[in-house]
């Protein structure tokens, strides 16, 4: 059932599906962070999660202090990056019309990964704010590599085989890097390279807030020609979209969308693919309304691996980035079993 939003002449059709999906996602997103506010190695009263919030930190008990200050900056880091990679992934997903595609199995990821990587070893530790610019470059130049070698590939699988050759190499120079410096670099880089929101903090939070508010309204106002390339690429075109064009903008849109995570949080994959195939699930294919709802629910997913990881183990804390691997495996081998079905039913 599809109700239509009437602006003056402008006519907005939304599905019943997704008004009724929609403020519930964010819901549940807003009651699973006050819930990782609370939760942890100490005791913490609720009056100092609100205050944490409400409050200015002049006026905070201790307890509301050290909520303000650790923990309420890694629920915020891991709301936007989960939010952003959500859309990465989908992004990605229509490029390649292929329900696999993620920011990792592209490549995106490593490159951002590599870049940051490279910088951090040869320069020591960088501003959080060049950190995403570098990340952003690493994402960039790996979707620019991407795009020119599976030119022809563009629109069909092609494209896949062609990331996951360039992740594989990516991985390799991963690897020479991590091996190339002191025991002590090996450490740090090692626990950011396997994703983690343990040193998120509050410049991390405004460097990722600056990103969403930029490329939001971009996202939003370039949705809608994202529905034509479901059709495929000769459909869109003769359907008046310059099809090639919007393509290499939706990977180099998607690379934006990682990087800054990547920059603060490591690689952390599968959230594109899980949430993406979830909002189809829920509204189907309308790509405005996919990426809204697949936004709130790839946010929920890296929020309750990060809360998790931290208090199912305790003391021991295990990297949200692990947690999401875990169950991202499992998700890709169901989605791929699935496609397999549906192309075999057609």
């Amino acid at each position: 059932m599809t109700l239509t939003l009437r602006m003056g002449r402008i006519s907005l059709p939304i599905s019943l599906r997704f008004v009724i999906a929609a403020p519930l996602l964010l819901l549940a997103l807003i009651a699973s962070a006050y819930l990782a506010l609370g939760v942890g190695s100490s005791v913490t009263a609720p009056a100092d999660v609100l205050a944490a919030i409400l409050s200015p930190r002049e006026a905070l008990s201790p307890g509301a202090r050290a909520i303000a200050d650790f923990r309420l900056p890694r629920v915020q880091v891991a709301i936007m990056a989960g939010a952003m990679m959500a859309a990465s992934g989908y992004l990605l997903q229509v490029v390649s019309r292929n329900g696999l595609a993620d920011p990792g199995i592209l490549g995106l990821s490593d490159g951002a990964t590599v870049a940051v990587m490279l910088v951090t070893f040869l320069y020591g530790p960088i501003a959080v704010g060049q950190l995403g610019l570098v990340s952003l470059v690493g994402a960039v130049a790996t979707a620019g590599l991407v795009l020119g070698l599976g030119r022809r590939l563009l629109t069909g699988g092609g494209i896949i085989l062609v990331g996951l050759s360039i992740n594989i190499v990516l991985g390799a120079v991963v690897e020479m890097i991590l091996v190339s410096g002191t025991s002590a670099q090996f450490a740090q880089i090692m626990t950011w390279s396997r994703g983690t929101l343990g040193t998120a903090d509050g410049p991390d939070a405004a460097m990722m807030a600056r990103w969403f508010c930029l490329l939001m309204p971009v996202l939003l106002l370039g949705s809608r020609m994202l529905h034509p390339l479901l059709l495929g690429e000769e459909a869109a075109m003769a359907l008046g979209l310059p099809a090639r064009a919007v393509l290499v903008a939706g990977v180099l849109l998607a690379a934006a969308f990682a990087a800054p995570v990547i920059a603060v949080c490591g690689p952390i994959g599968f959230i594109g693919l899980m949430s993406a195939w979830i909002a189809r699930g829920i509204v189907g294919e309308r790509p405005t309304e996919v990426v809204l709802i697949a936004m709130p629910v790839g946010a929920g997913i890296l929020l309750w691996a990060d809360t998790l990881g931290r208090v199912l183990f305790s003391p021991i804390t295990v990297s949200a980035g692990i947690m999401v691997s875990v169950v991202g495996a499992l998700s890709f081998i169901l989605v791929a079993r699935t496609g397999r079905r549906s192309r075999a039913s057609s």
